[in-house]
């Protein structure tokens, strides 16, 4: 396989593992793109995913997400996982599949159960996949089926990974465990990254230059007074910055304003669709530019504010034109429906829609309101 070479991208990938990071330190010592773990199994998700993305994207690092893949639990309830937990989030490089652990299972038996992940992962969110592995694992215990996926290779201490039966390239090259990153304690994986890791650029989020100016966070700062400076709403500061806890930012953190930016609020153009309506979204891309994946489209959602041309939409905190919204019900009593993902409770449910839980368990006869499960449909109005 191919060496390493000084034109490839500088890479790492993170976990829960390192710790805090500082991303502006990584930066500097010439790191450009970061793979952080998001989930494992059907129930883990990293403690450190919702920061480690937030700050490296603040500080514009090309950005992964892998699944760390448990062979023995069910293939399409880990994709769903996989899934729910980078939802909301944008990655820059092909989501992936971190296969490094047999369970006893046969070759072909393990490969049939990666297939299923992967085609799972690519219906659900739209995205294409990488397979992370390492050069004895992809001897031994999986078949030439997943060669048509790229590979991203482990293998420490030589320049170039050893030969396997299934790839003979690859697009990430893992070649230290060990590596020393300022800004990280304690030991960091090194990569070298080929730009056959980054998604297509219909996937990629839209960076137009000169529609952005930039604020840098002090002491004292907070979204909601920044956003009130800047005449905009700290949802929509949240989401243009892929900020998942609006109440966490940090000093030094740079973000992205808008141009121009105001939050005057008022009808739509249309008429139809207000703070308060139920609607489906039909458009390609969120109004950050961003690509929006095609089991967003799937739910119904509320809109929270309306900024212009631009509807906020609160279940997923993210601004949408108006224009790429269809109307479902506008406070009539139709019925809406919601899709419970992993996590979910069915108080914070009624807390969404401004209702309880005993409404929603009476409306849906459910007897034990403990007991929902990710994929049910619940009836929300």
């Amino acid at each position: 396989m191919e060496s390493r070479n000084s034109n490839n991208f500088r890479g790492i990938d993170v976990s829960n593992l390192q710790g805090d990071i500082d991303f502006a330190k990584v930066k500097q010592s010439g790191i450009q793109m970061v793979y952080m773990k998001a989930s494992e199994g059907i129930t883990f998700v990293d403690k450190k995913l919702n920061q480690n993305y937030s700050r490296a994207k603040a500080q514009g690092l090309k950005i992964g997400f892998y699944h760390y893949f448990r062979p023995s639990l069910d293939s399409k309830a880990q994709a769903r996982h996989f899934a729910n937990t980078i939802s909301g989030k944008i990655s820059d490089c092909k989501l992936a599949l971190d296969l490094e652990v047999a369970d006893n299972f046969s070759k072909s038996v393990l490969t049939d159960k990666a297939l299923t992940f992967i085609k799972e992962i690519k219906s659900l969110t739209g995205l294409d996949i990488v397979v992370y592995t390492y050069t004895y694992f992809a001897r031994t215990n999986i078949d030439s089926r997943l060669g048509v996926y790229p590979l991203w290779i482990a293998h420490y201490g030589v320049s170039s990974p050893g030969s396997n039966p299934i790839w003979n390239s690859w697009v990430g090259f893992q070649y230290s465990s060990t590596g020393s990153v300022p800004g990280i304690s304690g030991n960091c994986d090194m990569n070298e990254f080929k730009n056959g890791i980054l998604l297509n650029s219909s996937s990629v989020p839209q960076e137009p230059g000169n529609n952005y100016e930039t604020y840098t966070v002090k002491a004292g700062d907070t979204l909601s007074g920044i956003a009130t400076m800047y005449g905009t709403t700290y949802q929509e500061l949240a989401a243009l910055n892929g900020i998942s806890n609006p109440n966490k930012i940090y000093v030094g953190q740079v973000l992205k304003i808008i141009k121009g930016s105001n939050s005057s609020g008022g009808n739509t153009s249309s008429g139809t669709i207000s703070v308060g309506s139920q609607v489906k979204i039909i458009g390609s891309n969120y109004a950050t530019g961003q690509a929006i994946p095609s089991w967003v489209k799937n739910n119904v959602y509320t809109v929270q504010q309306i900024s212009g041309n631009k509807a906020l939409i609160k279940e997923i905190t993210s601004w949408v034109y108006i224009s790429d919204l269809v109307l479902v019900s506008g406070g009539s009593s139709a019925p809406v429906y919601y899709t419970v993902k992993y996590g979910d409770t069915l108080s914070g449910i009624a807390t969404i829609y401004g209702t309880t839980y005993q409404k929603l368990a009476e409306l849906n006869g459910i007897s034990n309101a403990n007991r929902i499960y990710a994929g049910q449909k619940i009836r929300v109005k």
